[in-house]
C-alpha cells in the first residue's frame, strides 16, 4: 500500500504553476533565436568583428544588473505583474527588429548600430522584468516539489531550445538571405507572444512581510558575506568566464577558419541542443539522490572535455570534421543541461527567505556581469592577436587556439570551486558517479525486458 510519504511531491506545486513548464518552452524558442546562434550569424552577415560579436554576446547578461535597482518596486508590484510588463514589451522590440534585415538599404555599419539598439532595449526590458521570475518560481514552489519541477521545468525549457535551432536550421540551410533572417526573428517573435499567453496563466504570490522587507534598505555588504552565498557567487562569476562567449566564438571559428555555412553551424550545433534536452530528465532523477555539487562537477568535467577539443581542433590536430564537431556539441550540451538544473537548484536552496529578493538580485547580478563582461573581453583579445600566429611543433599557436587553453585552464579552478559549496545534502562526486552509472544501467534493463 501506497503511504502519504511516498507520493510524489510535484502535486504539491499549484497545478496552475504547471503553465510555467509551456511558458518555458516557447520562451527558449523566443530567446534561443533573439540572443543565440541565429543573431551571431546575422552579425557576422553584416560584417561584424569579433568585438562586436562580444557585444552581441554580452548584451543580454550585462542588462540583468537592473534586477538590482528594480528588487525595491518587486514588493510594491508583484512578482506576476513585474514578468508581464517585460514580456509584453519585449515581444513588440522582436517584431520591430524582423524588420531590420529587410531595410537593405541601409550601409551594413548602420544596420549593425540599429541591431545593436535593438539588442539593448530589447535586454535593458528584459533585465528589469526577470528579476521577479526566479523568486516568483521559489515561493510558489514549495522545497520539497523543487527537484521534481526544476526538471519538467528545464526539460521544456530545453525542448524549445531544441526547437529553436531546428527551425533556424531550416529558415538558414539555403544561405543567410536579409529575408530569411527577417522570417526567423518574425518566428521569435511569435514565440514570444506565446509564452506572454502562458505567463498570464501562472497564478501569483501574495509577497509576505518576511519578502517585503527586502523592499527596504538592506546591507548589501553583509549579504556578500553570507559565506553559502559568496560561495556560490564566486563559482558562478569564474564559470561564466568559462561560458561567456563560448558558443559564440564557436560559430566565428566554424565559419571562418572552419570553413562552414551559416546552415552547417546550426545544423552540427542541433546536437547541442539535443544533448541538453536528453540529459535533463535523466540526471534530474539523479538530482534528489546525489544533491547538486556531484552534478555541478560532473558538468564542469564535460565543459572541459569539450574546451580541450576544440583546443585540438584550433591548433590543426584534429580536423573539424562535422561528425567530431556534432558530438563535441552534444557534450557540451549535456554539460549546460547538468549545470542549468543543479545550478538552479543549489541557489533556490541557498537564498535565505529573509531578503529573498535581494539575494536573488545580487547574486543574478554579479553573474550576468561577469558573464556580460566575459564575451567582450575575450572578443578584444581574438582582435588584439587578429591574424599573429606560429607553430610549435604540431600545435598552431592562434588567436583561436590560445582563448580555448585559457578557457581549459578555467574550467580546471571552476571544478575545484564546486568542492566547498554549501547545500542541504548530498554525496561525494565518485560516489555521485557511480550511483549515474547504476541507474543508467537499470534503465537500459527495465527497457530490455519490458519491450
Amino acid at each position: 500500500m501506497i503511504t502519504a510519504s511516498a507520493a510524489p511531491a510535484i502535486p504539491e506545486v499549484p497545478p496552475q504553476a504547471t503553465n510555467s513548464f509551456r511558458f518555458s518552452l516557447f520562451n527558449a524558442v523566443n530567446f534561443q533565436i533573439t540572443l543565440g546562434a541565429p543573431m551571431v550569424l546575422y552579425a557576422k552577415a553584416l560584417g561584424g568583428s569579433a568585438t562586436t560579436i562580444g557585444i552581441v554576446a554580452s548584451m543580454a547578461p550585462l542588462m540583468t544588473v537592473l534586477q538590482l535597482p528594480t528588487a525595491y518596486f518587486i514588493p510594491k508590484v508583484g512578482y506576476k505583474g513585474f514578468v508581464l510588463f517585460g514580456w509584453s514589451v519585449r515581444a513588440v522590440l522582436l517584431f520591430v527588429l524582423a524588420i531590420l534585415p529587410l531595410l537593405k538599404f541601409l550601409p551594413s555599419t548602420v544596420q549593425v548600430e540599429l541591431l545593436l539598439t535593438c539588442l539593448f532595449l530589447f535586454n535593458v526590458v528584459r533585465g528589469i522584468s526577470t528579476g521577479a521570475w526566479l523568486p516568483w518560481l521559489t515561493a510558489l514552489v514549495p522545497a520539497n516539489a523543487r527537484a521534481a519541477f526544476l526538471r519538467f521545468d528545464q526539460f521544456h525549457m530545453q525542448c524549445g531550445g531544441m526547437l529553436a535551432v531546428a527551425i533556424s536550421t531550416f529558415v538558414l540551410w539555403s544561405g543567410g538571405r536579409p529575408w530569411q533572417f527577417a522570417l526567423l526573428f518574425g518566428i521569435s517573435g511569435l514565440a514570444g507572444m506565446m509564452s506572454l499567453h502562458f505567463v498570464r496563466k501562472i497564478p501569483d504570490i501574495e509577497i509576505g512581510e518576511q519578502a517585503r522587507s527586502s523592499g527596504q534598505p538592506v546591507p548589501w555588504l553583509e549579504i556578500l558575506k553570507h559565506p553559502p552565498f559568496t560561495k556560490l557567487l564566486i563559482f558562478n562569476v569564474v564559470y561564466n568566464w568559462v561560458v561567456g562567449g563560448l558558443a559564440a566564438f564557436v560559430i566565428a571559428f566554424l565559419e571562418g577558419r572552419g570553413g562552414y555555412t551559416a546552415g552547417q553551424v546550426l545544423a552540427v550545433s542541433l546536437a547541442g541542443a539535443v544533448g541538453a534536452f536528453a540529459s535533463v530528465p535523466f540526471f534530474g532523477l539523479v538530482l534528489e539522490r546525489t544533491g547538486s555539487k556531484p552534478l555541478l562537477q560532473l558538468a564542469m568535467t564535460l565543459y572541459f572535455l569539450g574546451i580541450l577539443f576544440w583546443v585540438f581542433v584550433t591548433s590543426g590536430i584534429v580536423p573539424a570534421h562535422y561528425l567530431l564537431v556534432g558530438s563535441n556539441y552534444l557534450v557540451l550540451g549535456v554539460a549546460g543541461g547538468l549545470f542549468s538544473i543543479a545550478n538552479t537548484r543549489i541557489a533556490m536552496d541557498t537564498m535565505p527567505v529573509m531578503g529573498r529578493n535581494h539575494f536573488f538580485s545580487l547574486f543574478t547580478v554579479f553573474a550576468s556581469l561577469s558573464l556580460g563582461l566575459a564575451p567582450i573581453f575575450w572578443g578584444v583579445f581574438l582582435d588584439t592577436i587578429g591574424k599573429n600566429e606560429f607553430a610549435i611543433g604540431f600545435f598552431q599557436v592562434n588567436r583561436f587556439s590560445t582563448y580555448f587553453v585559457l578557457l581549459a585552464f578555467l574550467g580546471i579552478v571552476t571544478f575545484f570551486l564546486a568542492k566547498p559549496l554549501v547545500e542541504k545534502k548530498g554525496k561525494p562526486f565518485d560516489t555521485a558517479i557511480r550511483d549515474v552509472v547504476i541507474l543508467a544501467r537499470l534503465k537500459l534493463y527495465g527497457r530490455f525486458f519490458n519491450r
